[in-house]
C-alpha cells in the first residue's frame, strides 16, 4: 500500500449513522411521560415531551417528528383538540392515541388518529405498533367525514391486566 493509497482510504467517507426517529410524547403525566420515554429510549427512538395541547402543538409545528403519542385528557387544550388541528396541518404525521377513557374507539377513528391503545398500555403491543408506523411510508390520513379510517389499528382494552379471551397477564404503565 502506497503513501496515495493511505490518503484515500482516511478521506474516504464513511457510513453515516442512521438518524433516530423521533417521537413526541404528549401526556400530562409526568410519570407517564418519564416511564414512556424510557421505554422508548430503550428502544433506540429519540423523545421529545409535550405536557398540555399547546405544547403539543406548538412542538408539532415547530420541529420534526416521525410519530406522536398523544393522551386525550390534558389540561389548557385537550388531546381531542390538538388531535384535530395536528391532523388537518400535519395528515402524514401517524399519532397514536394513548388514553384512559374508556369507549373511544368509534370517535377516534374519525378524528384523524392512526391508532387507539387504552390504558394501562400493553407494551409488547405499544412497541409493535409504533415500529409498524415508522417501516411504512407515510400516508396523508383519509377523509375524516368517510366514517371509517383505513389501516386503524385498535389495542383492545384490558381490564385487570388480562386479554380478553386468554388468561395471560402482562405488564403494562398504570397497572
Amino acid at each position: 500500500m502506497t503513501a496515495q493509497d493511505r490518503i484515500i482510504e482516511l478521506h474516504e467517507p464513511s457510513a453515516a449513522p442512521a438518524l433516530k426517529k423521533r417521537i413526541l410524547i404528549a401526556d400530562d403525566s409526568p410519570q407517564i411521560r418519564e416511564s414512556l420515554g424510557k421505554l422508548l429510549r430503550r428502544a433506540n427512538y429519540d423523545v421529545a415531551f409535550a405536557a398540555h395541547g399547546g405544547h403539543v402543538l406548538d412542538l408539532a409545528f415547530n420541529e420534526d417528528f416521525d410519530l406522536l403519542l398523544l393522551d386525550l385528557n390534558m389540561p389548557e387544550m385537550d388531546g381531542w383538540d390538538a388531535l384535530d388541528r395536528i391532523a388537518s396541518m400535519k395528515p402524514t404525521l401517524p399519532i397514536i392515541v394513548i388514553t384512559a377513557q374508556p369507549n373511544q374507539r368509534e370517535w377516534i377513528t374519525t378524528a384523524g388518529a392512526h391508532a387507539l391503545l387504552e390504558k394501562p398500555l400493553d407494551l409488547p403491543l405499544l412497541l409493535k405498533t409504533i415500529e409498524d408506523f415508522l417501516q411504512e411510508p407515510p400516508v396523508a390520513q383519509p377523509d375524516r367525514t368517510a366514517g371509517k379510517r383505513e389501516r386503524f389499528r385498535y389495542g383492545w382494552p384490558r381490564r385487570n391486566g388480562t386479554d380478553p379471551g386468554t388468561d395471560a397477564v402482562r405488564g403494562g404503565i398504570n397497572e
